[in-house]
């Protein structure tokens, strides 16, 4: 007694989510298919069948004898006496003409490389003038921005509080100012310099007493 054959349904169930879940399976008729569901605890909303698969209906055609696989018989074409040794020739001389080959382009991309370098040259050559130059331009007028040595010394004197004596400056090429005084009240020479606009970018680097009681307070700043 041959087994009925099976067909495939399609079985739309609903979540509790509202989400749709579709569900393919291999049955007899569709109250097998309601069956299998329900045997998984899967309660369908609509069945539709739709025809076995493709691989169903070829493994049908195969066990009905209607279908067979081709048959492939390999033959062995054993070409002329007189084109084996060009084609050995041939492949003897695949390595030459691939090493000429690399050599070649080789030798090609040095001198494009050679000549690119040649032509720009000049170029390079015009750009490195042309940043010295602008690197001078610039040290010449930080140069004559700065002001003198002396003027900030006369300028540190008249800003300094009436008990605080300058101990000492200095005037570095980058325009870094030095400055040592002596005082008795150090907030009372930050205050004062810092009411100037030149002097105040000036920072306090270390604080030292002296032997007669006073503070010798350095300080350091860019005022160039």
């Amino acid at each position: 007694m041959s087994a009925a054959p099976t067909n495939r349904y399609r079985c739309v169930m609903l979540r509790r989510s509202g989400a749709s879940e579709i569900r393919v399976v291999r049955a007899e008729s569709e109250a097998a298919a309601r069956a299998q569901l329900a045997a998984m605890g899967r309660e369908p909303v609509s069945i539709e069948a739709i025809g076995p698969s493709l691989l169903d209906s070829l493994g049908e055609r195969i066990a009905a004898g209607g279908w067979r696989l081709p048959r492939w018989r390999p033959t062995l074409r054993v070409p002329p006496r007189d084109i084996w040794w060009p084609a050995l020739l041939i492949l003897a001389t695949i390595p030459f003409t691939t090493a000429i080959g690399a050599w070649t382009l080789t030798g090609i991309e040095r001198w494009r490389a050679v000549r690119l370098a040649a032509d720009a040259a000049p170029a390079i050559g015009r750009a490195t003038e042309a940043i010295l130059a602008e690197e001078a331009r610039r040290s010449a007028v930080s140069v004559m921005a700065a002001p003198s040595l002396s003027s900030l010394a006369a300028r540190l004197r008249s800003a300094l509080p009436e008990d605080a004596g300058l101990a000492g400056i200095a005037l570095s090429d980058d325009g870094a100012l030095s400055v040592e005084i002596e005082t008795p009240d150090p907030d009372r020479l930050r205050t004062a310099l810092a009411a100037d606009p030149l002097l105040g970018a000036l920072r306090e680097i270390a604080q030292t007493q002296t032997g007669s009681g006073t503070m010798r307070v350095s300080l350091k700043g860019r005022i160039a």
